[in-house]
C-alpha cells in the first residue's frame, strides 16, 4: 500500500463524525493555548461511547512549539524534556484530560524514530481529528498519524514467528 493511500485512509478515519460536544470541548482546549494550538485529536475508550456523561475524555493537543504554548517557562521546559504534559479539563459538564505535544514531537513519536511506544501505539488505533487551526495543521496531523500503523507493523514484525508472517 502506498504512503498516499495510507494517508487517505487515515484522513478518512480521522474525519469521521463525533458527538458535537467533543468538538466543542476540543475547541475549548485549543483556546487554553492560544495561537500555538494547531490541532486536537480525540482518542481512547470514549471514542466508541454514545453516553459521555461521567466519563473521562482523552485528547491530544498539538501545538506549534512549547514556548508559544505556555505562559510559564518551566511548563515549556518540562514538556520539551519529558513530553507530553497532561492536564485535566472540564467543559459544559464533561471531563477530560489532554496531553500536549509539539508538531515536531508528535511527528517523531508517531514514527519509527520514537524512543517509546506511547504515541504511535495510541494512534495506530482509531482516533478523530476534532479541531484544526487550518488545513496545513490538518494535513500535518494526518501525515503524522499515517506513520503510526506502519510503525506498529514494522516494530512488531520481528516478534512474529517467520512461518506466521504471511
Amino acid at each position: 500500500m502506498s504512503g498516499q493511500t495510507v494517508a487517505a485512509l487515515v484522513g478518512a478515519e480521522l474525519s469521521r463524525a463525533v458527538d458535537p460536544r467533543v468538538g466543542e470541548m476540543a475547541a475549548a482546549v485549543a483556546v487554553q493555548h492560544g495561537n500555538a494550538s494547531r490541532a486536537v485529536l480525540f482518542y481512547g475508550s470514549c471514542l466508541r461511547e454514545h453516553q459521555l456523561d461521567g466519563l473521562m475524555l482523552d485528547f491530544y493537543l498539538i501545538v506549534s512549539d512549547y514556548r508559544a504554548a505556555y505562559d510559564k517557562r518551566w511548563l515549556a521546559s518540562a514538556n520539551r524534556l519529558i513530553p507530553p504534559n497532561v492536564f485535566p479539563f472540564a467543559h459544559d459538564g464533561l471531563s477530560a484530560k489532554y496531553a500536549v505535544l509539539s508538531q515536531a514531537d508528535f511527528a517523531r513519536l508517531c514514527g519509527e524514530g520514537a524512543d517509546n511506544v506511547s504515541v504511535w501505539a495510541r494512534f495506530a488505533q482509531p482516533s478523530r481529528l476534532v479541531w484544526a487551526a487550518d488545513e496545513a495543521a490538518r494535513q500535518d496531523v494526518i501525515a503524522a498519524v499515517a506513520q503510526a500503523g506502519p510503525t506498529l507493523l514494522k516494530l512488531a514484525l520481528p516478534a512474529v514467528p517467520v512461518d506466521a508472517r504471511d
